[in-house]
């Protein structure tokens, strides 16, 4: 229920920021707006002030603003709890210089896109608050756990890079924890980045841009030690007993040089009893064997997205943290920002293309178990979670299907290049089959939160 509770509340609130930003530049605009609606369906309780009548409605999940002479809303009226005679009424006594459809292209361009705008304003100011004030997470060390496959697909050159190669120098600057490494790559001249290995070798790799320098960055996985920094409470770990500052040495006698070898054993093994060596504390030379009890949760299954039982721990490997001044914050969360729309757009792409299934789509379902999994995870992660979401609605929004955002932008831009609107009638009819679209769309999402849960 408390999953529930929160999903709603999440949700809530990223609707209520996408609403707002149609609904302040419309005000700024002047265009008349009756209603503004959390929720869809049924209105169930509001408050008119001046002429908008700001409500919630029966179904938690969407929301509306309802301008004035903005055609081809009509497919969207049964979701917004079908039409309202006060509604009605006003619409037709809103005075032409109020009315959407009265007003020019970039004014209307504006409000249509204001609401993707402020859900990737959100998502920015998450990050950016999140990087100045817990600073930046960063991998103590410069040991390269893996190469990402994009970045090896796009960079050759890294195939050099083995798993365990130490990054010593960049650019021929000394180099000591994964911070300093993306750092350096990012002051990096356009041309070629030399990377100098422990090994002795160097591996070159030629960038053209700062696009080549964030790809590369971000490819470069880095090793996580692992090294035991928290224990969440009454989770399997501390009910075990294992303490912080443990170091996981093995599980059921398969060695784990880095923790990354720990969350791959642990999800392969949910409610199972484990044997764990761990050095105890670290670095001591004394090895402590534990018998852990694994729990079990329902995560997505790389490669499929199908939800399956994996087993967790409860424990957070150790990583340092530097703290960023406001401006390196703003950086900081800026290239969060990036990343987190990557990777939603190359997921797109990868669903389009036919790379991953669509049985990996997620609805209200999935939503509420990924909500649920940061939020045990702490604060931090939910927020995180939280600017992530944002900017995956924001990205959707943008897609071009009438009845989102995207697609009153393609309207507008037929209109554009026409120098004429696309008649009501023709608006009502691609609006009509975008519902549509979105609807099955939405059958399908929850049909395969559905028969992942039953485990198919």
């Amino acid at each position: 229920m408390q999953t529930l509770i929160l999903t709603i509340l999440v949700l809530g609130l990223l609707v209520f920021v996408h609403e707002l930003g149609h609904f302040l530049t419309a005000k700024w605009a002047g265009i008349a707006v009756p209603r503004f609606s959390i929720g869809l369906g049924p209105r169930v309780a509001g408050i008119r002030y001046g002429e908008t009548d700001y409500c919630l409605s029966a179904v938690p999940f969407g929301g509306y603003v309802k301008m004035a002479g903005m055609e081809g809303e009509e497919a969207f009226e049964q979701l917004e709890g079908g039409p309202v005679e006060e509604v009605i009424d006003e619409e037709v006594n809103v005075p032409p210089e109020q009315r959407y459809d009265n007003k020019s292209i970039p004014v209307r361009l504006l409000v249509v896109s204001a609401g993707v705008l402020m859900n990737f304003a959100l998502g920015w100011v998450i990050f950016v608050s999140l990087a100045l004030t817990e600073g930046r997470p960063t991998v103590l060390g410069t040991t390269v756990e893996e190469v990402d496959s994009l970045a090896a697909r796009r960079f050759g050159q890294l195939a050099a890079l083995p798993r365990g190669a130490t990054i010593i120098e960049v650019e021929g600057q000394a180099v000591e924890n994964w911070h300093e490494v993306d750092a350096a790559i990012a002051r990096g001249q356009d041309g070629v980045v030399d990377l100098a290995l422990a090994s002795g070798e160097t591996v070159s790799v030629p960038v053209r841009d700062d696009d080549d320098r964030r790809a590369l960055s971000s490819g470069l996985i880095a090793r996580v030690e692992p090294l035991i920094a928290e224990l969440q409470a009454e989770g399997p770990a501390a009910r075990a007993g294992i303490q912080v500052n443990d170091r996981i040495v093995s599980i059921d006698g398969i060695g784990t040089d880095a923790f990354v070898d720990v969350t791959r054993l642990v999800r392969e093994r949910p409610d199972q009893d484990i044997s764990m060596v761990v050095e105890r504390p670290a670095g001591s030379g004394t090895l402590v064997t534990v018998d852990v009890r694994t729990g079990s949760e329902k995560n997505p299954r790389p490669g499929d997205g199908k939800f399956v039982d994996m087993g967790w721990l409860g424990v957070t490997a150790a990583v340092g943290n530097i703290e960023l001044g406001f401006r390196d914050a703003i950086v900081a969360g800026s290239l969060s920002t990036w990343r987190a729309g990557s990777l939603i757009t190359n997921g797109l792409y990868q669903l389009v293309s036919g790379g991953v299934s669509l049985r990996a789509l997620g609805g209200p379902v999935a939503i509420g178990q990924m909500t649920g999994h940061f939020a045990r995870r702490g604060f931090s992660s939910l927020l995180g979670w939280i600017a992530l979401f944002s900017i995956n609605l924001a990205i959707l929004n943008l897609l071009p299907i009438p009845v989102l955002d995207g697609g009153h932008v393609l309207f507008l831009g037929i209109e554009g290049m026409r120098g004429r609107p696309l008649s009501s009638n023709q608006k009502l009819r691609l609006s009509q089959l975008g519902m549509v679209f979105l609807l099955v769309l939405m059958a399908w999402a929850f049909t395969a939160d559905i028969l992942r849960l039953v485990g198919l």
